[in-house]
């Protein structure tokens, strides 16, 4: 049975008069080893019966206690990365040298610290095991944080949208060959992964974010040496796919909104109702579902009667001051003084089940006008004609908002100092469908 201990260093680091901590390694009677874990303590702070850091006093200086507890939570993480390379290591106990041993420690500890130690470690990486390490990599340097369902099924989903776009990818293309290796992606390979998703009945412009996802991991590895045809590969143009345009919005009408606004919901209905009423504050406001959820009541610049709101965006890190209408400004005043865990503005309600509500509200309220959306899947035209109460869902607020801003005269620019939006093109789409704004422009101008 394998054990890990840790001890202090008996030798003061003149720099930071403090000791190192040092781990020993026992696998078996052949194999044991120890190595330096490039964390430094101070000796007041080590615990030498127990072999760890002691525990910290609620009456010392709150730095401190920190300082302890990250020293602390270090070294149970390194404790957890030692033992995980203890069983993904084959033939561990056949290593007879010493130097092979040290080697073996030495390697564990940096690629502790640094992932991409493991991708100069292995000779013949595939993209699956590449792509493990890629996000593990992009997870420390981007901060992403494990969900709940993550650690509930003791698995590592990423609290990160970045991270479903990873994961999509990675999954299409260990689908299309689990066996590629990164020495063998070359040009073709872009070609290959484009038309297996075609196959698979992708459409075009799902296609065209799976290339440019895959483009920005290989261009990752390009920067640090993994891929042997990288400059062609990133040269490489794939087939360029038919879009269509202007691309659908799901979006409420005025009158729509006006009815889903006053509805009045049965006191046996407060889901459906908080539900209404998160939505339409999106609806008014142009908040995504995502910045709906870190909205605090601090954010507003008055408790009893704000005018405006400023948040940093989720999804964009974006600053933006958003100022309230009738509707928004009624919306808070419902839920000010409503207790909530962290001062949300709203108690909270994942996008999935407020997608589930919105479908049953649009239902109860009878959104059942027709939604036809055409798209290419390859070079086959797809018409897709759904009702609204099948496919509304939370973005559809935002998509409401800019629409009807649009409508109502606002100019893009100034729509995209509310929503966020960098480029012009992402307008596009919703110009394309204020008919009505174009109408009174003609007849108020000839």
């Amino acid at each position: 049975m394998s054990t890990i201990k840790f001890e202090l260093s008996k030798k003061m680091d003149d720099d930071t008069h403090k000791k190192q901590i040092l781990v020993r390694v026992s696998v078996s009677r052949g194999f044991r080893v120890g190595a330096k874990t490039k964390i430094f303590v101070s000796p007041k702070d080590w615990d030498d019966k127990k072999q760890t850091l002691r525990r910290t006093s609620k009456i010392e200086k709150i730095e401190k206690q920190r300082e302890v507890e990250d020293a602390r939570k270090l070294l149970n993480e390194m404790q957890e990365h030692i033992s995980r390379a203890i069983i993904e290591t084959p033939d561990l106990e056949k290593m007879a040298s010493k130097e092979d041993r040290q080697d073996w420690i030495n390697y564990v500890i940096a690629s502790f610290y640094d992932p991409s130690v493991k991708l100069v470690k292995e000779k013949h990486l595939t993209f699956a095991a590449f792509s493990k390490i890629y996000v593990e990599i992009r997870s420390k340097e981007e901060g992403w944080k494990l969900s709940k369902m993550g650690h509930f099924n003791k698995k590592k989903i990423w609290d990160s949208p970045t991270f479903d776009k990873l994961s999509a990818v990675q999954t299409q293309m260990n689908e299309m060959n689990p066996k590629l290796l990164m020495d063998d992606i070359t040009a073709a390979t872009l070609d290959e992964y484009q038309n297996f998703l075609i196959r698979k009945g992708y459409r075009n412009s799902t296609v065209d974010k799976h290339m440019k996802m895959l483009r920005q991991i290989l261009k990752w590895a390009n920067e640090r040496g993994y891929l042997k045809h990288g400059e062609s590969v990133l040269n490489h143009k794939t087939s360029k796919l038919e879009q269509t345009k202007p691309k659908a919005v799901n979006y409420l009408t005025w009158e729509e909104f006006e009815r889903l606004f006053h509805y009045e919901f049965k006191p046996e209905e407060s889901h459906l109702e908080l539900t209404r009423d998160r939505f339409c504050f999106c609806c008014a406001t142009s908040l995504r579902h995502s910045d709906m959820e870190i909205l605090k009541k601090a954010d507003f610049n008055d408790h009893d009667n704000p005018t405006s709101f400023s948040f940093v965006s989720k999804k964009t890190h974006d600053s933006l001051t958003i100022f309230l209408n009738k509707y928004s400004q009624s919306i808070y005043q419902k839920y000010k003084d409503i207790p909530t865990k962290d001062d949300l503005m709203f108690p909270p309600k994942s996008n999935q089940k407020m997608n589930e509500n919105l479908k049953v509200i649009a239902q109860k309220l009878g959104f059942t006008r027709n939604i036809t959306k055409m798209q290419f899947c390859g070079k086959e035209r797809i018409d897709e004609t759904n009702r609204l109460c099948d496919v509304i869902g939370t973005h559809s607020a935002r998509r409401t908002f800019v629409v009807h801003a649009l409508e109502m005269g606002w100019s893009p620019q100034l729509v995209m100092t509310y929503t966020g939006h960098e480029s012009y093109d992402t307008m596009k789409p919703y110009i394309a469908l204020t008919d009505k704004t174009r109408k009174n422009m003609m007849a108020t101008n000839f």
